[in-house]
């Protein structure tokens, strides 16, 4: 009797405990979006629409009547334009543990950026790479533009 409760407390512990590879998987999501626009995630294409959450490793796509915000866990925010692609290639926001990642990589096309807590607290942690140059982020915000694929 005793190890049946004891294995059913623990069944319940671990359910409701906290999954912090799960908890940061998530970072981020998906705001005004409008026109035509995907998020490629493991091979597999998932529709832009507000709220939809991104991961790190996802790659974001804009059409040519397409435009949408991406507000980060740290408030973040980058903005794309229309035939915008961008890959979200490192993010880490855990403040407790120091812990502060940011790279993105546009791949072509127009994003606007306006730093959060990572570029405020870690300004050296973030970078914002484009076909011909890193940008390592000093500043609050930008605007940057890259040639579309040929």
């Amino acid at each position: 009797m005793l190890r049946k409760k004891i294995t059913l407390l623990l069944l319940v512990v671990l359910l409701l405990a906290p999954l912090p590879a799960f908890a940061q998987d998530f970072v981020g999501g998906l705001r005004k979006v409008t026109g035509s626009g995907t998020i490629i995630r493991d091979g597999q294409q998932i529709i832009a629409k507000d709220g939809i959450r991104v991961k790190r490793g996802d790659k974001i796509i804009t059409g040519a009547n397409g435009a949408l915000g991406v507000i980060f866990t740290d408030n973040t925010r980058i903005s794309l334009g229309a035939n915008s692609e961008i890959n979200i290639d490192e993010y880490s926001f855990q403040p407790a543990q120091g812990t502060f990642g940011f790279l993105t990589e546009l791949i072509q096309g127009t994003a606007s950026y306006i730093s959060g807590a990572i570029g405020k607290l870690s300004p050296k942690s973030v970078k914002f790479k484009t076909p011909t140059a890193v940008v390592g982020v000093r500043g609050t915000s930008f605007l940057v533009k890259a040639a579309a694929k040929e």
